[in-house]
């Protein structure tokens, strides 16, 4: 009995502080309405949202700013620099070296033919005429120093004749034949003049082989070949005589001849082109 009392005094107790809390949940005020949610009889439960109008915030924009410009990267540059290393160069070789040497040789007056880069014949021939120019050995060979005096040739240091500006000049020590046009030397061709020794002539009277020295001028000429007792000669052009200066197959460094000036036959073939009937000639040692 006294345990029964308990019990329900405990359970009087609890719903007593249920419906306390109740109306304290259920109203702020006695006279309010209700705050959060309305419930009508038999309708079902609805949510009241409340929309806020979203506000624009403006987001700053900064000034266009001018690209700077990036200076560009030059490009390497490469540079190629020929240089031209010179060298001994011997007949019968062939190459830009040979070339190089017969541009050369030509520029300075002393061939004439078409620059191929062979060392045959004729560039051989213009080489000894080098040689004899520069008081040089007389050889066909050409030496890694000749490139060097070429270079630095002057010219030939020949006689004053203001009256005759188109002339031919004779160096019998040399052994060279200079073409002089306008006053200046255009070319200068390898000679044999001759060669100081005894022969016995047409009338069968011994004489010697010498060249005639002195100022002289051409008065006779004659194409192709002449015969005469002592060989042939080759497009002659007579200034003393019988003395002329002709072409030849043979036309060493040395005097060889009886008398006559012999020239290369290519170079006969080019003097018949540039020489004339009148034309000053002058022979000196």
């Amino acid at each position: 009995m006294g345990a029964r009392a308990d019990r329900n005094g405990v359970v009087i107790v609890w719903l007593g502080f249920a419906l306390l809390m109740a109306g304290g949940c259920g109203a702020d005020t006695a006279d309010g309405p209700p705050i959060g949610l309305t419930r009508t009889p038999g309708a079902t439960t609805s949510t009241t949202v409340t929309t806020v109008p979203a506000v624009s915030i403006p987001v700053p924009v900064p000034p266009p700013t001018t690209p700077i410009p990036v200076p560009p990267v030059p490009l390497p540059v490469t540079t190629t620099t020929t240089v031209f290393v010179p060298f001994a160069l011997e007949p019968g070789e062939a190459g830009p070296a040979v070339e190089q040497l017969q541009h050369l040789m030509a520029e300075a007056g002393f061939f004439r033919d078409a620059i191929d880069g062979v060392f045959g014949e004729r560039t051989a021939a213009a080489v000894i005429a080098v040689h004899k120019a520069l008081d040089a050995p007389r050889t066909a060979s050409w030496s890694a120093e000749d490139w060097g005096l070429l270079d630095s040739y002057p010219g030939p240091a020949l006689p004053e004749r203001a009256d005759q500006p188109d002339r031919i000049e004779v160096d019998l020590t040399r052994q060279l034949l200079f073409r002089v046009e306008g006053g200046a030397v255009v070319d200068t061709i390898p000679i044999s003049s001759g060669n100081g020794e005894l022969y016995v002539s047409s009338s069968g009277r011994l004489v010697r082989a010498r060249t005639p020295r002195g100022s002289f001028g051409f008065y006779k000429h004659y194409e192709g070949w002449r015969i005469s007792y002592l060989g042939g000669l080759y497009r002659p052009w007579y200034f003393s005589g019988g003395y002329a200066i002709h072409g030849s197959a043979s036309v060493p460094p040395y005097p060889a001849s009886h008398g006559c000036i012999r020239v290369p036959n290519w170079e006969a073939d080019y003097l018949a082109g540039a020489l004339w009937i009148g034309l000053p000639v002058h022979v000196w040692d």
